[in-house]
């Protein structure tokens, strides 16, 4: 979700850095799209390719009612981007959604002073095939299974929710001073139910997130959906809904939900096409399907800027385990993998008497110097006793096994955003045997 700012004025001199141009801003001067291009002749250090910046929007004007002096503006809204390309006295790139920004000014980041904070230590690949997280909760009682990450009481930063098969409970962490989970509310499914996901988002833009529970119900082979908000303490159910929800997130840009639904025909049972999830007339429901080629599931995928032209292509698992990116044109890229390496996972339920495995989420992200796009995602072991966690690069034309990482335990959800003081990280709940812990692992630098 969008975390809610304090709005601020813009001061005389914040304005008179856009209208100089300095060594951090400047401005649009041509827009075609989403693509923009910005006047840096002024600018000490120019803009790289591969630079990130925001454009900064007005926002509303403010003034003296009395006297009708202007006393300047609130900041607007800030827009996401990336440079693609330089030039001698200008620079193009491409914005994360489509608004126009002629005429605002831009504020520029280096590529380099992303990455805040490395996932592997020096040395520490290929000497040791391990992965050492960035932190970890000291053990829980039990097994953690989903998670979703939100701003769920709409201070300003992100709690965690988990999902546990004792109990069959949702919990709401907070991570305190000392970095320890502070359980903040808890929510018990029926029992009869099987929780299969949790995600959440802000789509009604109250400043506090709602969390989106999907559960099965054998007895009558059922998919719904439990919203529940943080209230008084607690978590407060929504109406319930029918269907599925999970969510992606393509990097550096806003997490988006998803849902689709099971509809059965006679004795046969058919998936709807996802489609975002929308909040209107007072209800959740399904909004634009995402028409793709061999994908017909929520589980499993993401989107990724594959052709670095702000296009993003979804890529997710196929029926038989491999991951593909999938393209308008009639071509697939598939990874070079056995079947089956990323079709197991330990969510199992039993759905028309057919055994049906659930695929975990994908990451999306880029990292090291060049900026390279790679994509996380999970095999858990047959035996249950681990998972593996595969750094997929993107070649251009291909995906290449990049690294492998035993994780201790078997992984059944993992989520990548924002977690306390945690930015951009992946989000893994490890469940061992009668105990668990959650880890966050950094997605730069690998």
């Amino acid at each position: 979700m969008q975390i809610p700012f304090k709005k601020t004025l813009f001061s005389l001199f914040f304005i008179t850095l856009c209208l100089n141009a300095s060594a951090q801003y400047a401005d649009v001067v041509k827009q075609e799209g989403r693509k923009v291009y910005f006047d840096v002749s002024a600018m000490s250090r120019f803009p790289q390719e591969g630079d990130f910046f925001e454009v900064i929007l007005p926002g509303v004007e403010i003034t003296n009612p009395k006297t009708g002096k202007v006393l300047g503006r609130e900041e607007g809204e800030r827009v996401a981007g990336k440079v693609v390309k330089t030039k001698d006295l200008y620079a193009i790139g491409f914005l994360d959604k489509n608004i126009d920004v002629a005429g605002s000014c831009a504020e520029f980041t280096s590529k380099a002073a992303r990455a805040k904070t490395p996932l592997f230590l020096d040395g520490e690949f290929p000497e040791q095939n391990s992965l050492k997280p960035l932190w970890q909760s000291s053990p829980m009682e039990a097994s953690p299974r989903f998670a979703a990450a939100c701003d769920f009481d709409g201070d300003g930063q992100n709690e965690i929710a988990l999902s546990f098969k004792e109990g069959n409970s949702v919990k709401v962490f907070s991570l305190g001073d000392k970095r320890e989970l502070k359980e903040e509310a808890r929510y018990n499914v029926a029992a009869i139910k099987n929780i299969l996901a949790l995600d959440c988002g802000d789509l009604q833009n109250s400043g506090a997130a709602v969390l989106f529970v999907t559960v099965f119900n054998p007895a009558d082979e059922s998919f719904n959906v439990i919203p529940l908000s943080l209230e008084d303490g607690g978590l407060k159910a929504g109406k319930v809904f029918e269907g599925l929800v999970q969510g992606i997130a393509p990097y550096n840009r806003p997490r988006v939900l998803y849902t689709q639904k099971i509809v059965k025909i006679g004795s046969k049972y058919y998936l709807s096409k996802p489609a975002k999830l929308e909040f209107k007339n007072k209800k959740y429901e399904s909004g634009q399907e995402l028409n793709v080629r061999g994908l017909n599931a929520i589980f499993g995928f993401n989107m990724a800027d594959l052709t670095n032209d702000g296009i993003l292509t979804p890529v997710y698992i196929t029926a038989n385990g491999k991951i593909r990116a999938g393209f308008d044109e009639p071509k697939d890229f598939s990874l070079n993998e056995s079947g089956r390496d990323f079709a197991f996972s330990p969510n199992t339920f039993n759905f028309s008497g057919v055994k049906q495995n659930l695929y975990t989420p994908l990451a999306v992200f880029t990292s090291g110097e060049k900026q390279n796009l790679f994509i996380a995602a999970l095999q858990n072991d047959k035996s249950a006793k681990n998972a593996n966690l595969y750094f997929l690069k993107w070649l251009g034309a291909n995906f290449a096994k990049y690294k492998v990482f035993t994780l201790p335990a078997p992984v059944y959800d993992m989520k990548q955003g924002d977690f306390g003081p945690f930015k951009d990280i992946l989000i893994l709940p490890l469940a061992f045997d009668k105990k668990g812990a959650l880890a966050v692992y950094a997605a730069d630098n690998i």
